[in-house]
């Protein structure tokens, strides 16, 4: 796949000539007069490569350089530059620059700089994705990231281009939906992966006290505080901190958390001297902030500066053909044994048809309890049933009347009429009724295909 260049130059003849050249090649392109232009267009994310000329009014190269890695640590600049100021460009090297080309330069040189550029940037990617894979492999409970649902798959996507911007990142949804775990991914796939992952819920703690958890205090700042506490802040100083139910944030606190978005700087209570922290922060709410701020419960200010990245988490039920798969790895994970019970089609279709207000933290503890207290061998209708407190209505369906006869009911007949029932289940999903089925999608569409010929 090509890559995305962002060209800086302020001469409007060499963007054309670059625009020109890599734009025959097959590039996606992307032009910046200014350094401010050219930031402003990398804060939307996806710059694989940027060409940055090293002087031009306003914001030089070098800052727009320092301010790109900020942005993205992984994105590659190659530096533009005169022949006076080939020291400049060395210096640049040394701040995080891939290369850099000498005006005038050969267009063959330059096509050699892009693609290698570009191809450090791709083994990146693939080396942060094997990453993930391997942590998977370890062991680690992320249950959100199974799914092939369109729906889960958008999210993940949204992951895996935030996670390598240094930039704050909101994430919403319901409860259970699995904010915590977009988070953690967040964290993990970025190149802070090495550093501390601090999670803070600020709905747990009284007013008084999550300033202090945050920010830390000195002794004596407060009856009780018998000896200075680093905050979280400082925790988390090269990580992430993750502050989950961000709508709860008491609004002293709001400001304070305004400043070090802002600044990067924030103070000890009890304390007169600032410190700094590089912590990235990634909040989460289940609540509707705009609606908070309309009722001045929520800075618009604070929201603005959280909302840079927004990462909805759709719920469960948006996410049914998705529900086999959580459920098979749940099942595996709760036996702990080498033979986990089989879970009955119709046992999986109720659980595919039910709402699931609690997500899929309600879909874990339910499997849990499921294999618990259930049968060793074999999880069946009933249970799920009586688990979910849902009425066993037609546990099986019954031959329409127009076709029922007095005897033995033919296969064919039985086998139309389940899969049309588990279909109905399902929201006439064919995906997870050949899920639930345990057969192919063309023998599902098989069937419906008799069940029309036979109507």
């Amino acid at each position: 796949m090509k890559g995305h260049i962002l060209i800086v130059d302020d001469e409007a003849l060499y963007r054309q000539l670059l625009t020109s050249r890599l734009g025959r090649a097959g590039y996606r392109l992307s032009e910046a007069a200014d350094g401010e232009a050219a930031l402003e267009c990398a804060q939307h994310g996806g710059v694989d490569l940027a060409l940055v000329d090293i002087k031009m009014p306003g914001i030089d190269g070098i800052e727009v350089l320092k301010r790109l890695k900020q942005l993205d640590p992984q994105v590659e600049v190659v530096i533009l530059t005169g022949h006076g100021n080939v020291d400049s460009a060395i210096s640049a090297m040394k701040l995080g620059a891939f290369d850099y080309l000498s005006k005038p330069y050969k267009l063959t040189e330059l096509d050699i700089v892009v693609e290698r550029a570009l191809e450090k940037r791709m083994l990146a990617r693939r080396c942060a994705a094997l990453s993930a894979e391997v942590a998977l492999l370890r062991g680690s409970d992320d249950t959100a990231v199974i799914g092939r649902s369109a729906a889960w798959q958008r999210t993940l996507e949204l992951v895996r281009k935030a996670a390598p911007l240094d930039l704050p990142v909101l994430v919403t949804g319901e409860s259970g939906a699995g904010k915590e775990i977009v988070a953690s991914l967040l964290h993990r796939w970025s190149p802070r992966a090495a550093e501390a992952y601090v999670p803070l819920n600020c709905g747990l703690l009284d007013d008084d006290l999550v300033e202090s958890e945050l920010f830390g205090h000195k002794r004596g700042a407060f009856s009780g505080a018998t000896a200075d506490k680093e905050g979280l802040f400082q925790v988390a100083s090269a990580g992430t901190l993750f502050l989950d139910e961000i709508g709860e944030l008491p609004a002293a606190c709001q400001a304070k958390l305004l400043r070090v978005l802002d600044s990067g700087e924030f103070r000890q209570l009890g304390a007169t001297a600032l410190r700094r922290t590089e912590a990235r922060v990634v909040a989460a709410t289940h609540r509707d902030l705009d609606a908070l701020v309309a009722e001045g419960k929520f800075r618009h200010d604070l929201l603005y500066r959280l909302n840079v990245v927004h990462i909805p988490v759709p719920p469960l039920r948006e996410r049914v053909e998705d529900i086999p798969l959580l459920v098979d790895h749940l099942i595996r994970r709760s036996a702990r044994t080498a033979a986990p019970p089989q879970l009955t089609p119709a046992a999986l279709a109720r659980l595919c048809a039910y709402r699931w207000p609690g997500n899929v933290r309600e879909l874990r503890n339910a499997i849990e309890r499921l294999v618990a207290f259930g049968d060793r061998h074999s999880i069946d209708e009933d249970s799920v049933c009586a688990m979910l407190r849902l009425p066993l209505e037609n546990p099986a369906p019954q031959p329409s009347p127009e076709r029922a006869f007095t005897g033995i009911v033919p296969l064919e007949q039985v086998e139309r009429d389940y899969v049309t029932w588990v279909l109905e289940q399902l929201g006439g999903n064919v995906s997870a009724a050949a899920q639930a089925l345990g057969v192919s999608r063309s023998t599902v569409y098989r069937v419906l295909r008799s069940t029309a010929a036979v109507s």
